[in-house]
């Protein structure tokens, strides 16, 4: 492969798309860990049950809707 492809593959790859790449690949993340957060709340109440685990369990929920809702505003924007 002559060195004038390997410089036309990079060329393609500007900063725009290293920020779009990078931005979409954190709110998966992001949504991950909201549903890892909500795991763990429903393994607290489990465990040790308090009058707070509803409202904690309604956070949760609001939670990974609002991470859901902005990557899928973000992927449709790129």
């Amino acid at each position: 492969m002559p060195v004038e492809e390997i410089t036309n593959l990079t060329g393609k790859f500007n900063t725009a798309f290293g920020v779009k790449a990078f931005l979409i690949l954190f709110l998966v993340f992001y949504c991950i860990f909201a549903v890892m957060l909500f795991r763990q709340i429903q393994l607290m109440s489990r465990t040790l049950p308090t009058v707070v685990f509803p409202l904690l369990k309604f956070l949760a929920i609001i939670h990974i809707g609002v991470s859901l809702a902005i990557l899928f505003m973000v992927l449709g924007v790129f």
